[in-house]
C-alpha cells in the first residue's frame, strides 16, 4: 500500500489517487470495526476488503511509474529493495512491538492461557518479523492483522525488481501480463473469490500489483487537456465512483470479486488523469492529509479499535450501560446502542493516531533512505 515519487521529469505525484487512498484506507477501518444494529448490517463496509485489491493495484501503478526501466543491474535491485524495505519495515515492526507489549500485559494478568496463542503464537510473531505471513506461513491471521498484504505487496516488489532485471522494459510487459494470466485463475481454482489472506494473499497481491504495473507500462504520463476535458472526466470520475460502490456491494467473497483487479485498474487510469471534478475534491487539503497518512491508517486502525473495545468493556462495567458485546464465535463487537459512537470514535482515534505514527515513525524511517535516494532518484510515500 505504497506509493512512489520518481525523478523530476516524470509527473511528481498523482495527487487524486493519493487522495483516493486515503479514503479507501478509511473504509478498510469500517471494514475491521466490529459494529452491531444496523451500521453492522451495511454491505459497503462489510465487503470494504476488497478495497485492498484496490492498493495493490495502485502499489503496481505508481512502481512501475517511479522505477520501470531504472532496475537494470543487481546493485540498482538491491537498492530498491532496500529502499521499499525502510519504507514499509518501521511502522510494521513498531505496531508489532505494540501489540506484544499488550499480549505480554494480558499473560501477566491472566497466564499462559490466555496469550501468545492461536494467530498470536511465537510462531506467527516470527513469521510476521520476517514478513512471510502472507505466504502460507501461519494458519491464520494475528497480531496486526491488515500487515499480511504489507508481506505480500514486498513479495510484488522483489518480483518487478528481478523481472525488471531479468526482462527489460520491453518484455516486462510480458512477464506481467503472464502472472495476471496464471494468478486469477489460480485464486479461482483454490479460493473461488480474492478474500484471501495468509493462504493465497501472495497471488491475490501478485494479480493487483501486475495489473496497475501494465497499466502504468502500456499508457503514457497523463498531459493536461483543454477546458472541454472537465466535463467528461467528471462523468467517467462519477461512474468510476459508482462502479466501485456497486462492484463492492454487489461482489463480497464471491466469484465475482474476482473481478476486482481488473475494475480497479480502469479507476486508477480513469484518476490517474485528474481531469473531473471528483479529482478536485481528492486533492483538497484535507484528502491530501489523508493520502498522506493512509499506510499509518492502513497499519495502526487494528490496534486502535482493539483499544476502544478494551476501554468499552471496561466502561460497561462500571457503568452498565450496554457498550459492548460477545458474539457467538467468542469475539467482542460494540452494541447497537454504541456502534454509531464508536464509529466516529474510531474513524477519530485513527488519524489522530496516524498522524503521530506518520511523523514519529515513517518520516524517520524515509530519512533512513538518504543513500538509496541519491541512487534512485526517487522517494517513497505511504498506501
Amino acid at each position: 500500500m505504497t506509493s512512489e515519487s520518481g525523478p523530476a521529469t516524470r509527473q511528481a505525484r498523482f495527487e487524486a489517487l493519493d487522495g483516493l487512498r486515503g479514503v479507501c484506507a478509511l473504509m478498510v477501518v469500517l471494514l475491521h470495526l466490529p459494529l452491531s444494529g444496523w451500521l453492522g448490517e451495511v454491505r459497503l463496509f462489510r465487503h470494504s476488503f476488497l478495497f485492498v485489491d484496490f492498493f495493490f493495484v495502485l502499489s503496481g501503478f505508481v512502481i512501475a511509474h517511479s522505477y520501470a526501466g531504472r532496475l537494470g543491474s543487481m546493485g540498482q535491485v538491491g537498492r530498491f529493495a532496500l529502499a521499499r524495505w525502510r519504507r514499509v519495515y518501521p511502522l510494521h515492526l513498531a505496531m508489532l512491538l505494540l501489540f506484544v507489549a499488550f499480549e505480554t500485559a494480558t499473560l501477566l494478568a491472566k497466564g499462559p492461557g490466555a496469550a501468545f496463542i492461536g494467530g498470536n503464537s511465537p510462531n506467527a510473531l516470527l513469521a510476521n518479523l520476517f514478513l512471510v505471513h502472507a505466504f502460507g506461513t501461519v494458519p491464520s491471521l494475528g497480531w496486526n492483522y491488515p500487515s499480511w498484504s504489507i508481506s505480500a505487496e514486498f513479495g510484488a516488489y522483489l518480483l518487478f525488481a528481478f523481472g525488471s532485471l531479468l526482462f527489460g522494459r520491453r518484455l516486462l510487459p510480458v512477464l506481467l501480463g503472464l502472472v495476471v494470466l496464471a494468478a486469477l485463475p489460480a485464486l479461482a481454482h483454490f479460493v473461488g473469490h480474492v478474500d484471501t489472506t495468509v493462504a493465497f494473499g501472495w497471488l491475490r497481491c501478485l494479480a493487483g500489483f501486475s495489473c496497475g504495473a501494465l497499466l502504468r507500462l502500456a499508457s503514457r504520463p497523463p498531459a493536461a487537456g483543454p477546458a472541454s476535458a472537465m466535463a467528461r472526466g467528471t462523468m467517467l470520475e462519477a461512474a468510476a465512483v459508482l462502479a466501485v460502490v456497486g462492484f463492492v456491494i454487489a461482489a463480497g467473497a464471491t466469484p465475482l470479486s474476482l473481478a476486482a483487479p481488473l475494475l480497479f485498474t480502469l479507476v486508477v487510469a480513469v484518476f490517474a488523469r485528474e481531469e473531473g471534478a471528483v479529482s478536485r475534491l481528492l486533492k483538497t487539503p484535507e484528502c491530501a492529509f489523508l493520502g498522506l497518512v493512509s499506510y499509518s491508517i492502513y497499519m495502526t486502525h487494528a490496534f486502535v479499535i482493539s483499544r476502544l473495545v478494551n476501554v468499552g468493556t471496561v466502561l460497561e462495567a462500571r457503568t452498565g450501560l450496554d457498550l459492548v458485546e460477545t458474539l457467538p464465535e467468542g469475539a467482542k463487537a460494540f452494541s447497537a446502542l454504541a456502534s454509531p459512537l464508536a464509529l466516529t470514535a474510531a474513524l477519530t482515534a485513527t488519524i489522530i493516531f496516524s498522524a503521530f505514527t506518520y511523523r514519529f515513525v515513517e518520516v524517520p524511517g524515509q530519512r533512513m533512505r538518504f543513500s538509496a535516494r541519491r541512487s534512485m532518484q526517487a522517494g517513497a510515500a505511504a498506501l
